[in-house]
């Protein structure tokens, strides 16, 4: 039978007030009701998801900090200057906010990534750009003010360097899956880029660049689509798979470079005969022994307790000497 409420139940219903509650029902006890509408709750943009999990993003990380520290030491070396490069976060973003986070103009190298057949960002500022060419050439690398559109002829100075951070790229990679990176474009305006859907999941790896007084940033950007395929690779439990795997075959080529150079006593036995306790008295300097073996037959040589050769006995170089004929297999009946 359904209740007939109130005018001012109605009231309240209209008001707002009420709603969610059971009007019939008994007011719980006081911490009852908490205990029972309390739930964990957890935020989720769904304009941002997150479909990298911690563990790869460490991952990636660690990957780009073995970079940063091979990069930084090839610029060192070309510079003649002490460089610093440190990784300053990773992060996943849309693609069109990391567009949108690029300088205008800019410098964007974009290569191709052949094992994953997909395309990636590398974007170093234009003053960095400018001061290591100026560098390069002797200068004293000043600080570039104002950033401006990089010129054809600083394009290919500038390539031997890009390339080499492509090599430092792979070399870092390498431990995970082998890639063939090759430089395909060089763009000054962000906007005409387009190797990605503008909401495509994005991951971009920023760095600082330190040289002497100046200090720049350089970033990296990956598609999420491009690196699908070795996502599984990069997390925690595939990691500590491989390096057991890793260092089971570098503890067993450790041991079988140590066997090779172990010393091993290696014997020849001459032949055999028996003796009485009182031939063995009356032995003298100048006695002949006659063993078993005939002067044609082959001598057993014993590795460690093991017999395993037969040989001729001789002289090489001055010295008594085993030539090596025959192999013992295992099982094999002994010559008499």
């Amino acid at each position: 039978m359904s209740k007939i409420l109130s005018q001012e139940e109605i009231d309240a219903l209209l008001s707002g007030e009420g709603l969610g509650t059971d009007l019939g029902a008994e007011a719980p006890e006081s911490g009852v009701e908490d205990e029972q509408t309390e739930k964990l709750v957890s935020l989720y943009d769904f304009k941002h998801p997150n479909r990298v999990s911690k563990d790869q993003l460490r991952t990636i990380q660690t990957i780009h900090e073995s970079f940063a520290r091979g990069f930084a030491t090839h610029l060192s070396t070309r510079l003649r200057s002490l460089v610093d490069i440190d990784l300053t976060s990773v992060d996943q973003l849309t693609y069109s906010e990391f567009i949108m986070s690029m300088a205008d103009p800019s410098a964007v190298y974009i290569f191709n990534i052949k094992e994953l057949e997909g395309d990636a960002i590398l974007e170093i500022s234009p003053q960095l750009v400018l001061y290591i060419i100026d560098r390069s050439f002797g200068g004293e690398g000043g600080v570039i003010q104002e950033a401006r559109e990089i010129t054809i002829i600083e394009q290919n100075v500038m390539k031997k360097i890009v390339d080499n951070a492509l090599e430092q790229l792979v070399r870092s990679w390498q431990n995970i899956t082998p890639l063939t990176l090759e430089l395909e474009d060089f763009e000054t305006n962000p906007q005409l880029i387009q190797i990605s859907p503008p909401g495509e999941t994005a991951i971009m790896i920023s760095f600082e660049v330190k040289i002497s007084d100046f200090s720049s940033l350089l970033n990296l950007c990956f598609p999420y689509f491009v690196l699908e395929d070795v996502m599984p690779k990069l997390s925690a439990q595939h990691q500590i798979a491989h390096n057991q795997k890793k260092r089971s075959h570098h503890d067993e080529s450790i041991v079988r470079h140590k066997l090779r150079r172990a010393d091993v006593p290696v014997t020849v036995n001459l032949g055999r005969t028996q003796l009485t306790l009182r031939e063995i008295l009356g032995l003298e300097e100048g006695d002949i022994i006659k063993l078993d073996n005939r002067l044609d037959q082959l001598l057993e040589l014993s590795v460690g307790d093991a017999s395993k050769f037969r040989g001729k006995p001789g002289v090489y170089r001055g010295h008594k000497a085993v030539q090596v004929v025959s192999e013992i297999k295992q099982g094999a009946i002994k010559d008499e």
